[in-house]
């Protein structure tokens, strides 16, 4: 099966998310070559198989590992 990443951008206004953007990344990779590339890009594994996530003081990034349909 071949794999993409779906981002989700959202703005953090105090105990508030604010949806940004989404942008489903142009890619067709195995889902392990995907892993690979969140990990040297930072994202925390968030618990779910499939979700990564990137937090700064003002922003929130999610990272989703979807199957290409």
């Amino acid at each position: 099966m071949l794999y993409t990443i779906l981002f989700t951008y959202y703005e953090i206004l105090g105990e508030e998310e604010r949806l940004i953007d989404e942008y489903k990344l142009p890619l067709n990779e195995n889902k392990e070559s995907l892993e690979a590339l969140l990990i040297k890009l930072n994202y925390q594994f968030i618990g779910n198989d499939d979700m990564w996530g990137f937090r700064s003081s003002n922003s929130m990034i999610i990272a989703e590992i979807v199957i290409i349909s």
